[in-house]
């Protein structure tokens, strides 16, 4: 199979290039075909005039002249069949090596952005974490902290196993798509429940939650601290 069948053997790959081959390979089949007919007459034409039937002499001359006609233009067809088929194939090596070094800076150029991408994740990773840290270290303190004679509220999202769940939420509500359909959550997100696995954005927002608790705590303090 030649380099021009691969390409049209291939979806989407339409040489910008005139092919010059297929228009001379019709032409070379009609001077074969042309040929081949004048050469099923010879035998026949040089058969009367062997056999001194009248005017078969001329006309075998005729023939013979029309044979040599045919036949040069044949070697005449396959030479240019033969030139067409190597231009049509350079231009198409010319051209796929055009295709292929704009497909090249276009790999490049996605590296490049995934590159950064991964240095922005990384860098925005380790800020989480110190949040997260944050966030654990500063619940504790404010239990460690509860006025003498009180005691802490139930459901305050204080304690790491609450917290961490928090977050995990938070990753399927930032990341996951309806249904899960692309499986491109985050590492670590959850589905809160089912009523919102085709609606993350309706999951509430971790800072929300939190902070709702927060005054919840302090509704219960000042309520019980003493005048």
């Amino acid at each position: 199979m030649t380099l021009i069948d691969n390409l049209r053997g291939s979806p989407g790959a339409k040489p910008t290039h005139p092919m010059q081959a297929p228009e001379v390979a019709a032409k070379l089949a009609t001077a074969e075909g042309e040929l081949s007919e004048l050469e099923g007459q010879h035998g026949g034409v040089a058969l009367d005039a062997l056999a001194g039937v009248s005017g078969a002499t001329e006309r075998l001359a005729g023939i013979n002249r029309q044979l040599a006609t045919a036949r040069e233009r044949v070697a005449t067809m396959k030479a240019a069949h033969k030139a067409a088929l190597d231009r049509d194939e350079a231009a198409i090596r010319a051209q796929r090596a055009a295709l292929q070094k704009t497909q090249i800076a276009a790999v490049r150029k996605h590296l490049e952005a995934r590159d950064t991408a991964a240095v922005a994740l990384s860098a925005a990773i380790v800020e989480a974490t110190k949040q997260y840290h944050l966030l654990l270290d500063r619940s504790a303190k404010a239990q460690a902290a509860c006025p003498i004679g009180t005691s802490w509220p139930g459901g305050t999202l204080c304690e790491p196993d609450p917290i961490r769940k928090l977050v995990e939420h938070e990753l399927f509500r930032a990341s996951a798509s309806p249904g899960g359909h692309d499986s491109r959550d985050f590492p670590g997100a959850q589905l809160p429940g089912s009523e919102y696995e085709w609606q993350p954005a309706a999951v509430p927002p971790l800072a929300d939650k939190i902070k709702a608790a927060s005054q919840y705590v302090m509704t219960e303090l000042t309520a019980k601290a003493p005048e």
